[in-house]
This record gives C-alpha cells, sequence and structure tokens, in this order.
C-alpha cells in the first residue's frame, strides 16, 4: 500500500534508510504503515548500538513487535529535522507510537543521553507528542535463560514521590525474585543484581525522571520504565520488552502539538463553532425581544375598547409593520440571522391583526362617507344644474375614483388615494384636531401605499351605486357615448313600443288557469319583436356615431384608447343579448304546476297538457322557442336555390368547404336545450323531445283514466302502485323516469322550468296513485308483520322487562335474511322502492326517494337486518365468541358458567375460550357468575336460567370497546344514587355503563374480555330490548326531505 503523500526525493536522498525501511515494510504488509508500532530510539549511541547492533548505522530494524527507528542528534541535542520530516509525512495520522530513551548506568552514558530539550523538539518536528518511555540497560552478568520483561508504568503527571514509589515498590519485588531464583540456581543472578543496582541507582532514577517533568522550558514526563539486560544473541531486535512498550503504548497514546493541521482545522472549526453558537444566542435574544414587541403591538391592538386608543395602538402596530416590511427583500440585520431569523414570519402575523384594525378604524368609516356622497350623486338631477352644482358633480368623479379603487386595489394609485382618504375619513374618537390630522395622515399615507399589493383588503362595491353615480357624472362632463350609457340610450328608446310578455300573451289560444301560473314578466325591450324591430338597427347606428370613453372609472371594463365601431356594436349586442337570455331564464324559472290532490284533477291536467291545439304548454314553449331564435342567420332563398341546384349536379364535394351561417345565433348556447327539444336544428333526432314526452303523457293519462273509470277504482291504483313498489315496468315509472331526464338535459339555467313543466306534472299524477297503495301497504304490513310480531315477542324478554323469554326459533321466522317473514314482505312488496344494499335497506334511486317512507320503519328494518344476518349466519340462531378472565385484585377465584359452559379462572395466566350462543346442548341454559375473594367465602350472583340468560347478564355489565371485535365487560356494585341515563347506541364504540343495577352485595368488580367473530356478537342483542316493530311503511304526508333508513 503506498502512501496518498510519497515524500519527495530530495528528502529521501538524505536519508536512504527509511527509503529501504518503506520498501521492506510494503512487501512485508500490505498496511505498512500502522500494521506495527513505530518507536524513535533515542540517548546513548554506544549503548543503542550494543543493544541493537547495525541500528545506529542502519538507522532502523523491524521487530515482530515494532518498528525501531534510530534518533540521529546533533551534538547540542538537536534532532535532524529532515529525517523527522519524512518520518510525519510517512506516517501523517500518528507520526510515532513512543519514543524510547536508552540509557546505560554508567555516568559517561547518562552525560551522552538525550534531555527533555531534545524530546521537545523531536515532539515539535512531528507536531506529535508520543509517549516517552527509558529503557536501563543493566550490567549484570550474562546467562543464557529467557529474561523476563521488568519495568512499570508511570501514571499522568506524576511527582517524584510518584517516582519514588514505584521504584522502591519494583525494587522490592525484584528482591524477593532474585532471592527465590538464586536459591533455585546460583548462576541466574540478573533479578538479585539489578535489585542491587536499583537500590544504588534509586536517587538518581527519581531525580532524572523528575526532572524531564519538571522542566520549565520543555517538561517531557515520562510513561514508564523498562530495564534488560544486554543480551547475549544477535535476535536483539525480537526482545520481548518490544512488545511490552507496544502494548504500554496503546494505554498511553500520544496527542497532537503544536500547529498540527487537524488541530489547526479543529480550532477554526470550534471557533466557526463558537462564533456562530454566540450569533445563534444574540440572534436568540434579538428575534425573542422582536416577537415579544410584536406580540405586545398585537395584543395592545386587541386589547384596546376606547376609538382613541385604538388608533393610537395602530400606529404602533403600524410602526412595527414599517420596521419589519424592507427585511425580507434588503436583508435582515446580522444580529438578527444565523438562522434564527422570523422577519417574514412575524410580517405576516401582523398583516392581519392590521388588516381587520384597518378596515373597521379607517376603511369603513371612508366607505360610509364616499357611498352617502355617491348615493346624492347618484340622485342628483342632471337637468338644469347651476355652475356649482356641476362643479360639485365634476367632483364626485374623484369620489367614485377613490371609490374603485378600494373596491380594485390593483388599480390604486397611492399619490391620488391617500389625500382623498385623509378627506373622506371621519373617526368617533375623542382626540383634538390636531392629533387627528396627524394620525389621518400617517395612517391613511400607510394604507394608501401598500393596499394595492394586499387584494384581500377589497370592498364590496354597489354595482347599483357605481352604476348611478356614473350616469350622474356622464351626463355633467357630457361624455355620453360612454359604452353603459350608449346602451342605456338604445334600451330606453324602446320605450313602449313593445309590450311586456306575460304568462297569458305567451300562451295565445289557450287557457293556462288551473295548469301552471307565472308572477313574474319579461320587459318589452327584451323580446325577438324588439330586437329585430330596433335593437339590432339601433346598436348598429349608435356604433357607428360614436367610441367608447377611455375612462376606466366611468366604464365596466378596462380603458381603452379607441374601440372601433365594429367592435363597440359586438360589445353592446353581447351585452344585450345576456340581458335578454337572463330575463327569459327569470321568467321561466318562475313558472309554478298548479296542484292536483285528487286522481281526476291529476287526469285532467295531463290532458290539457298533451292536448295538440289547447295545451299552455306547448305554445309555451313554442314561444320559447321563438324567442330564443333572435338574432339568428337563416338561408336566404337564393341560398337555398344554390344549394339545391348542386345537389342535383353532384357538387356536394364541391361546397363541402363552404362555411354556412350559423343558424343558432347569439343565443344558440343558452337557448340550444329548448331549440333541440322543440325538435329545431341538429337536435330533431335525438331521444329528448317535447312530443315524445307529451305522447308518454298521454299513455299514462289513458291509463289513470282507466283505472279512475274502473268499477274498482282504488284496487286499480293499488295494482299499479304495487307495480312500481315490487320493480316492475309500468307507465308511471317510465313516464316518470323519462320526465326527469328531460328536465336534466336542460340543464341547471332552466332547472326551474324543467321541474314545474316536466317533473312536477307526473309526480303529482304518480303521487294520486300512490297514496292509497301506501295505505294498503301500511295495512299489509301492519296486519301480516306488525301484529304477528306483537303476538309473537309482546311482553317477553328481551322486547319486555320480564321474566318470560322470547322464542328464538320464532325470531329466527322473522328475522332470517333469505326466506324470513319481513325479509319475504321487502322483497315482494316493496322491491322497486326499496333495495338492499349490503346489510341496510335503502330506498331505490329509481323512486324511492320520492316516496315518505317512516324513518323509524327503515331504522327498524335495518336493525333487525343487521342482527338476523349475523345471528343466522350459518341457518340456525348462533353466535360464535371468544372470553377472557381479566384479574382482579381481591378476587382468588371466579367461574363463569354459560348453558354448560365453564370458564374457570384461579389466578393462573389468562387466556381465551370460545364460547357459542345458544349451546348445541340446552338441558341446562342460563348463567351464573360464581367468585371467591380473599377475605370472603364463594359468591354466586347473576344466576338467569332460560335462553336469554346470556343477554340479561350482558344487560348487567358496563361494556367497554377495545378495538371493533373485542370489549371488556365488568360486573359490579350499585352505586348509592342510581341515574338514569339515556338508552346507549348499540352500534357505538364509546364506553357505555350498565343497562340494569348490579346486585348491592357485589363488592368487586369482576372484568372479562369478549371478541368477536362477526359484529358485535351477542352484545347486538341488547339493542332488542324494549324494540317495538313501527306498524307503519310510510307516513301519512310526505315530508320534505326523505330520510334514509339507515342502521342504528
Amino acid at each position: 500500500m503506498k502512501s496518498s503523500s510519497p515524500p519527495s526525493r530530495g528528502d529521501i536522498a538524505q536519508e536512504s534508510g527509511l527509503h529501504a525501511m518503506v520498501k521492506a515494510l510494503q512487501e512485508e504488509q500490505r498496511d505498512w504503515r500502522y500494521h506495527k508500532p513505530w518507536f524513535l530510539l533515542a540517548g546513548d549511541a554506544l549503548t543503542v548500538n550494543r543493544l541493537l547492533p547495525g541500528l545506529v548505522q542502519q538507522g532502523w530494524h523491524s521487530s515482530d513487535a515494532a518498528v525501531l527507528l534510530w534518533n540521529q542528534s546533533s551534538k547540542g541535542g538537536e534532532p535532524d529535522a529532515a529525517r523527522l520530516k519524512q518520518l510525519r509525512r510517512l506516517r501523517r495520522r500518528r507520526p510515532l507510537d513512543a519514543v524510547v530513551i536508552v540509557r546505560e548506568g554508567t555516568p559517561e552514558s547518562q552525560k551522552r543521553c538525550i534531555g527533555g530539550f531534545g524530546l521537545s523538539r523531536i515532539a515539535e518536528r512531528l507536531y506529535w507528542s508520543a509517549p516517552v518511555y527509558t529503557l536501563e540497560v543493566a550490567q549484570a552478568p550474562a546467562t543464557d535463560k529467557p529474561v523476563s520483561v521488568v519495568g512499570f508504568d508511570l501514571p499522568a503527571r506524576s511527582n517524584s514521590v510518584v517516582i519514588n514509589a514505584a521504584i522502591l515498590n519494583l525494587r522490592h519485588t525484584l528482591a524477593r525474585r532474585g532471592t527465590t531464583q538464586l536459591m533455585a540456581d546460583p548462576a541466574d543472578s540478573y533479578i538479585a543484581t539489578l535489585s542491587q543496582q536499583l537500590d544504588k541507582r534509586i536517587n538518581d532514577l527519581t531525580e532524572w525522571a523528575t526532572g524531564l517533568a519538571n522542566s520549565r522550558s520543555s517538561p517531557v514526563p515520562l510513561a514508564g520504565m523498562v530495564f534488560s539486560p544486554y543480551p547475549n544473541s544477535d535476535t536483539t531486535t525480537h526482545l520481548p520488552l518490544w512488545q511490552h512498550i507496544a502494548d504500554s503504548a496503546r494505554r498511553h497514546p500520544g496527542r497532537r502539538v503544536g500547529f498540527h493541521p487537524v488541530t489547526v482545522l479543529s480550532t477554526i472549526a470550534l471557533g466557526a463553532i463558537g462564533l456562530w453558537t454566540a450569533g445563534m444566542l444574540l440572534s436568540g435574544f434579538q428575534n425573542a425581544r422582536n416577537i415579544h414587541a410584536t406580540q405586545w403591538a398585537i395584543d395592545a391592538n386587541a386589547s384596546e375598547l376606547s376609538p382613541a386608543g385604538r388608533l393610537r395602538s395602530l400606529v404602533a402596530l403600524q410602526h412595527q409593520i414599517e420596521r419589519y416590511e424592507p427585511r425580507p427583500g434588503h436583508h435582515a440585520p446580522l444580529t438578527t440571522r444565523f438562522g434564527l431569523n422570523r422577519d417574514a414570519a412575524l410580517l405576516a402575523a401582523m398583516w392581519k391583526p392590521y388588516a381587520a384594525a384597518s378596515r373597521e378604524l379607517l376603511v369603513s368609516p371612508i366607505q360610509q362617507d364616499l357611498e352617502d356622497v355617491l348615493v346624492d350623486l347618484s340622485q342628483m338631477p342632471v337637468d338644469g344644474l347651476d355652475a356649482q352644482a356641476s362643479q360639485w358633480a365634476l367632483d364626485g368623479h374623484h369620489t367614485l375614483k377613490t371609490y374603485l379603487m378600494l373596491a380594485n386595489p390593483e388599480r390604486a394609485e397611492p399619490d391620488f388615494l391617500a389625500p382623498q382618504l385623509v378627506r373622506h375619513w371621519q373617526t368617533e374618537a375623542r382626540i383634538t384636531p390636531g392629533e387627528r390630522d396627524d394620525l389621518a395622515e400617517r395612517l391613511l399615507t400607510f394604507h394608501a401605499a401598500r393596499v394595492k399589493a394586499h387584494p384581500d383588503w377589497r370592498i364590496e362595491a354597489s354595482p347599483e351605486l357605481v352604476a348611478g353615480a356614473r350616469r350622474t357624472v356622464l351626463a355633467v362632463i357630457g361624455q355620453r357615448n360612454a359604452q353603459d350609457t350608449i346602451y342605456r340610450q338604445v334600451i330606453d328608446g324602446i320605450g313602449n313600443k313593445y309590450a311586456d310578455q306575460t304568462l297569458v300573451s305567451l300562451t295565445p289560444g289557450t287557457d293556462a288557469r288551473g295548469l301552471v301560473r307565472a308572477n313574474a314578466l319579461v320587459p318589452g325591450a327584451y323580446t325577438r319583436q324588439a330586437y329585430e324591430g330596433h335593437v339590432a338597427e339601433a346598436i348598429a347606428r349608435a356604433a357607428k356615431r360614436t367610441e367608447v370613453a377611455s375612462d376606466w372609472v366611468l366604464s365596466d371594463g378596462d380603458a381603452q384608447q379607441s374601440a372601433s365601431p365594429n367592435d363597440l356594436q359586438a360589445t353592446l349586442t353581447a351585452q344585450y343579448f345576456a340581458d335578454y337570455a337572463e330575463q327569459w331564464q327569470r321568467f321561466m324559472n318562475s313558472l309554478q304546476w298548479e296542484p292536483a290532490p285528487t286522481l281526476p284533477a291529476a287526469i285532467d291536467q295531463l290532458k290539457l297538457m298533451a292536448d295538440a291545439r289547447q295545451s299552455p304548454v306547448i305554445a309555451l314553449m313554442k314561444s320559447l322557442d321563438y324567442q330564443g331564435g333572435a338574432g339568428a342567420r337563416k338561408d336566404s332563398l337564393s341560398d337555398t336555390l344554390v344549394a339545391k341546384a348542386q345537389d342535383m349536379l353532384g357538387k356536394k364535394a364541391a361546397s363541402a368547404g363552404i362555411v354556412k351561417p350559423d343558424t343558432a345565433g347569439p343565443l344558440g348556447s343558452t337557448f340550444g336545450p329548448i331549440q333541440r327539444l322543440m325538435a329545431v336544428g341538429e337536435g330533431a333526432g335525438g331521444d329528448m323531445s317535447l312530443q315524445r314526452f307529451l305522447d308518454r303523457a298521454t299513455a299514462l293519462r289513458l291509463r289513470l283514466q282507466q283505472v279512475s273509470h274502473s268499477p274498482d277504482a282504488d284496487a286499480q291504483a293499488r295494482q299499479m302502485a304495487q307495480a312500481l313498489f315490487q320493480g316492475k315496468g309500468s307507465e308511471l315509472a317510465d313516464t316518470q323516469a323519462y320526465a326527469q331526464l328531460i328536465a336534466a338535459s336542460l340543464g341547471a339555467e332552466w332547472a326551474g322550468m324543467g321541474e314545474a313543466l316536466f317533473v312536477r306534472p307526473i309526480a303529482q299524477a304518480t303521487q294520486t296513485v300512490l297514496q292509497p297503495a301506501q295505505a294498503s301497504l301500511n295495512a299489509a304490513w301492519r296486519d301480516s308483520i306488525a301484529m304477528a310480531w306483537g303476538r309473537a315477542f309482546a311482553g317477553r324478554y328481551p322486547f319486555a322487562d320480564t321474566a318470560n323469554d322470547a322464542s328464538l326459533p320464532e325470531l329466527a321466522r322473522f328475522l332470517r335474511p333469505q326466506g324470513g317473514l319481513i325479509h319475504g314482505f321487502l322483497t315482494a312488496q316493496l322491491a322497486g322502492v326499496l333495495e338492499l344494499q349490503g346489510d341496510a335497506w335503502q330506498p331505490a334511486a329509481s323512486g324511492g326517494h320520492a316516496l315518505a317512507f317512516d324513518p323509524a320503519f327503515l331504522a327498524a328494518i335495518n336493525r333487525l337486518q343487521r342482527i338476523g344476518t349475523r345471528l343466522l349466519t350459518q341457518g340456525e340462531p348462533r353466535y360464535q365468541f371468544e372470553m377472557k378472565p381479566i384479574p382482579t385484585p381481591g378476587l382468588t377465584d371466579t367461574l363463569l358458567t354459560l348453558d354448560g359452559q365453564t370458564l374457570h379462572y384461579y389466578n393462573q395466566r389468562e387466556h381465551w375460550q370460545a364460547m357459542t350462543w345458544p349451546a348445541s346442548n340446552l338441558e341446562n341454559p342460563g348463567t351464573r357468575l360464581q367468585w371467591q375473594a380473599e377475605t370472603a367465602g364463594t359468591n354466586k350472583h347473576y344466576e338467569f336460567t332460560g335462553r336469554w340468560g346470556l343477554v340479561r347478564m350482558l344487560e348487567r355489565a358496563s361494556i367497554e370497546p377495545i378495538d371493533s371485535a373485542t370489549f371488556q365487560l365488568t360486573w359490579q356494585g350499585q352505586p348509592d344514587s342510581p341515574v338514569v341515563a339515556a338508552a346507549p347506541d348499540p352500534d357505538s364504540l364509546t364506553a357505555r355503563p350498565a343497562m340494569q343495577p348490579p346486585a348491592k352485595d357485589v363488592t368487586y368488580p369482576i372484568r372479562y374480555q369478549l371478541r368477536t367473530e362477526l359484529g358485535h356478537g351477542p352484545l347486538e342483542l341488547l339493542s332488542l330490548r324494549d324494540f317495538v316493530l313501527p306498524s307503519r311503511i310510510f307516513l301519512d304526508k310526505p315530508q320534505p326531505s326523505t330520510t334514509k333508513g339507515n342502521d342504528v
């Protein structure tokens, strides 16, 4: 593995030994830099050369435990800087693992040893302070036996006392071991000799080590001392002492010193973090103060009650807004940044209370004053004005412009708007005139400058007021050629030339009394006769004579420099036809169909409506179709003759590209549904047409006549209604559906007319047939179902609080989902108007919603449908569920018995136990709950006999739902003052109390969990308590809205 930053050739030339070492280490190990620890040996060169022959000359040795490097120092103790630089480049992260000072006990060796200055210079050159060890080579007799490492580690910041104590401790240890070794082998005297030498050198070693650590210029504390004899063999580089030093160096890692790059970068990073943190603290303080000041301004504005105080608080809030307003675009102060700036949020928080306060204190009084002036202006007669009145009217142009700027902030001009607002502002505050003027100038100038940027500040302008003021100003100024004025002149020029259109005039030759009525009329100016006789020509003349004024204040649209006559004519025509369509839609949607409470009356209405000669509906629709053709272009006689000639000559292809005139006209989009209904234009072949509707109405009328003339008219009517109820095809259902399609095809713009002319006649006729049938069905339900239900279950539990139980087979006979009495009645008698959607009966979309179902009936059958579906899933009445006891402090034993099934719990590990109700074996039906307390004997309660024992027991439990399928049941004592609560919703997933109070001798809450397989399991039967089956299906009178029979 090569170094990422190899040393330069010039440096390696001075230290060829390092170059050879790198090659050797690379061949030995890929991770050669940090595979072994690197030791720098310093001190007496003679001692080192004797201890490690060749190290001083070669400069390095690689042992099994470490890489040994020799420190070549000058006479003054200065280490070789170039060699240390190369060493730092080779191992940037950790140049050295330890510095080992090799010494001998002789005075000459100690003089040649490196001192604290040299060690500090090594650390400075490497920017790394490695742990320093001293290797004391002892003069001892030679021996062939392996010598163990002798030495000790020193703690950080050791003083002379600690060092002296460590040497003394080592001496005592060596003395004991040396004596033992001499007794075993007199020739093995190294340990004893070393102990003897330590006894003599203890003070010298202590002083020397203390001197290194306490040097004022360059303190170098020792990490440990190691003692070793001179070896006899050549394997000096593999001495165990290097492994010992390597292990100790791992416990005393070095550290970076001086301007190490990592230290510099860390210092810079910490400094930046410190500065950023300080900035955040300062910013947090500044922003907190700003937030407090903003909140104070908002609270002060909201808490002030007097008008004067509210104006002053609004000035303070305005000052805060002015302070923060330029910051988002021009940067906030440096002390409020550092990621904590909230100027934009504060500004947004202040705009809302400012808008509310300014609208109430500033805009509302100004709007009121402006509208008062505009009212006077619009009511001013424009004939015979003197100079003063004319000037006042001309000044009204500024008032109108100010009013429109407030209504359209995008047109606001601050320089114009500000003085106008000051002029029209009034206040109830009791302040001096000087303060009033000062507040007006400051508040309204600020508001005028910012209203354009806040469209939500707009006011609701009165169109009538604006139009009246415009007319007055236009009359006085003389700009009578403004677009709205031109249009009004055209309409006013009609006068009384054309009569207003009423229902009588639109149905000539017919009598609409008793069939349809209308309380509105269509002005004569908006008829086809008026358009073709006057309006079209008047618009053309006006467009050629004048142009639209460019002042946006006096026109409805944007300002235009010059509108061409064609554009003006198109605009005036579009405005006329928009009003034209609106007038006719308003009139037709105001039509009301006369009521027909009896069958003969409904037949008479259908007969008159479908009469081709006397029908007011046909005459009205023809008149409406004719009026809708105003402005439509038709082919001339010459165009028709040319087209026929081309057809005869086979030139259809050549004329295919010729654009024909639009025959629908400008009212085609509005009157198009009417024209298609009347079979005009492209819709002649469509399915929806008035003639087809009348044919169906005639067929229905003939069928109703047949019923009416029948000897048994009521029976015939019931037969028709039952066909509708049972979902069979009938004239009633078909005609009613077709009428609704006709009304829907007309669109929302003609919805009132479609309801009155098409839906209501058929609906009334249907209702006259359904009334006797509804009574008949009510009677059939009451006789065949409700009374049979009452005979079977009246006075029996759970439908009543009695000791007599209801019959489960009989209940199944009524509730069975397929083949039950109730299901059979509903599917046989009400299939056409009532349909089963999932587990709920709902009025059918095809006609059921038009019937007045009794909400209690829908709720009852849906409740029984839900119970029957889940109780009779397998054909026979059965609920399958699981129960698990819950430990209760004070209870030692509980036994629940359900129809012979037992659940015994005596404080062992609780588990779920499957149960069935009713059980297959009904020899001893009923329930019983036994328990034993710590301080009492066995108690027995909640013992109920009969098949409904479980329901009686559940009725006395407090039920708390855990999830949609798990419930916790609790039986506990009765409170002193029982509270009568409202009947709970059986489908609710909220906790509810017991429906029956428990016995007074129950003093311990006994809890079980119940887990159901489907729905709420047996808990659903609680909804049968006090249940009464309604005796009718339909209400006596139709309700304004149909109530859906949802589950309850």
